[in-house]
């Protein structure tokens, strides 16, 4: 199917449809830029393209720029020295909302920074600016936003909004001119399971390239997970360069990661316009459920997974974890990096520190034979995890490839007043009772979900199961107590286990408040206390 020219969008009474290329340095997205605007010389069809660089000088615009079809049907636009997904957000929307009201484009393509964050960049065409006459609007405004189900994000008060104003002609978020239409992740076929298997920053990791900033810690594998999750088309690029089942075997893991995603293979950008121009594929509730392993835990049926050679399962438990043991879990499979709500950097062991050497290339190797020996080839698992100890606030787990991530995912709702709930009766509630076992332990609980490539589910689980706490593990006294006020219960020597030793950072998030819309949370949803990977 051709794509066709829309008076609505040239006239601007229809925002301009926006795709958005992600995927790491070398993974094909200047080439797929290209042969886009190869495509569309010659076609009514005009297509306006916006590059974002982290270096000072544009080498992806360079190269697009020696495309010589670009100076007759295209315009394109530099964006550099940052990533427009962070520094560069302000720069994205007022760019972005220029193009949109010259009025002689029928779509625009962003090319992002190998670093980019496609979810950040698909949250600033929500970003609201505010009305023009101030920054604190009317009272009648206020309570008309009050009752709306859904408010979007503010824009940060550091930012030149009366500039943004400007360049939006008065529209209060770039959604009005310039909608995203369709997000777009290219996958270096030949690099996904190194990619995947090292637990280097990215600053190490593309330092060769200056694709990332210095002080950009975050590492490879969250990353590369976080734009395959959010997708609403992945391009696999450079099959050529692995055998078939390599290639296949991506292919199948690709489609295992995001089961809503289109997963086509590309060679030289042969992307077809169609797919990944003015798709309508986009959707932030949607992109916000695309990811597998959210699909797995709420127990939604997946079964093309098992078709592409995927493995996955949930593994549920209602006794705590001992925090020695399952600590030792991690880090003996994982790089493990933990988040302390505090502040504290916690307990440290030298296989968590933040080092790029070959000898911390080695333990990633050594740690990636171990996991995959002993559990087959695990490409994610999240999840809740209840600490001995820790009974009123859950630990969140995250991990990609080589690197996990744990820390505070905040209160149990046991742990909160009624009062405090979403109403009964309303989705959010009913999903909270889903987790609910019995008056004792209510929503404590161990809920990981595993997705991998044969996947040995009886090791996986009996090896957590070993971490868990027993009798054995209480203290004599105890044991015993709980019978000198009141009858024992089935649970009640699993809660106010603190005496173990703990050598996780402390928590402590302040007091509970719930807010409309914050259920995700309680689902396993990128929130919490730390951003995710």
């Amino acid at each position: 199917m051709a794509i066709t020219v829309s008076d609505k969008v040239r006239s601007g009474e229809e925002p301009i449809p926006v795709t958005v290329l992600s995927g790491f340095l070398g993974s094909g997205k200047t080439t797929l830029l290209r042969n886009i605007l190869h495509q569309t010389n010659g076609l009514e069809y005009k297509v306006a393209v916006l590059v974002n660089d982290m270096a000072e000088v544009n080498i992806d615009a360079n190269l697009v720029r020696d495309t010589k079809v670009l100076q007759r049907d295209a315009k394109m636009v530099e964006l550099h020295n940052g990533c427009i997904c962070c520094t560069l957000r302000e720069d994205l929307i007022k760019e972005l909302a220029n193009l949109a009201h010259e009025k002689k484009f029928d779509a625009i393509v962003v090319e992002s920074t190998g670093v980019s964050d496609p979810q950040e960049v698909a949250e600033t065409f929500a970003v609201e600016v505010g009305p023009s006459q101030g920054e604190e609007g009317g009272g009648q405004e206020q309570e008309g936003a009050e009752e709306e189900e859904e408010e979007e994000p503010m824009a940060p008060t550091d930012w030149e909004l009366e500039e943004i104003r400007k360049a939006l002609g008065g529209k209060n978020s770039l959604n009005e001119v310039a909608r995203l239409d369709t997000t777009v992740t290219m996958v270096d076929c030949a690099a996904f399971h190194t990619n995947l298997a090292t637990s280097a920053d990215l600053a190490e990791h593309f330092k060769d390239s200056g694709g990332a900033e210095e002080e950009d810690n975050r590492t490879v594998a969250p990353l590369l997970m976080q734009q395959i999750e959010f997708a609403d088309v992945i391009g696999l690029s450079k099959c050529d360069l692995v055998s078939k089942k390599v290639a296949d075997d991506v292919e199948d893991a690709l489609k295992g990661l995001n089961p809503t995603a289109k997963v086509i293979r590309v060679n030289k950008g042969d992307l077809p316009l169609n797919k990944i121009i003015d798709t309508k594929l986009f959707s932030m509730e949607k992109a916000a459920n695309a990811a597998g392993w959210l699909q797995h835990l709420r127990d939604e049926v997946v079964p093309e997974t098992e078709v592409y050679g995927i493995d996955s399962f949930v593994y549920r438990a209602r006794t705590p974890f001992h925090p020695e043991k399952v600590k030792k879990w991690m880090l003996d499979h994982f790089t493990v990096f933990t988040e302390s709500t505090e502040g504290e950097e916690g307990e440290e062991s030298e296989e968590e520190l933040e080092t790029d050497t070959e000898e911390d290339r080695k333990v990633d190797q050594v740690k990636g034979d171990r996991m995959r020996s002993k559990f087959g080839s695990i490409l994610r698992s999240k999840g809740f995890l209840w600490l001995a100890g820790r009974d009123d606030m859950c630990g969140e787990w995250s991990q990609a490839g080589a690197v996990g991530e744990f820390s505070c995912g905040g209160y149990f709702y046991a742990a909160v007043g009624e009062d405090e709930w979403p109403p009964e009766g309303s989705e959010p509630y009913e999903m909270i009772m889903k987790d609910f076992d019995g008056p004792e332990l209510k929503d404590r609980r161990q809920e990981l979900v595993f997705i991998g490539q044969n996947l040995k589910q009886d090791a996986i689980t009996s090896s957590l199961n070993d971490c868990l706490v027993t009798k054995e593990d209480l203290q004599p006294t105890e044991a015993s107590s709980s019978s000198k006020a009141e009858e024992p219960t089935e649970h009640s020597w699993k809660f106010g286990i603190d005496y173990l030793k703990d050598p996780f950072p402390k928590w402590d998030v302040g007091e509970f408040e719930y807010e409309e819309g914050s259920e995700e949370e309680e689902e396993g949803s990128e929130g919490g206390d730390k951003a995710e990977g």
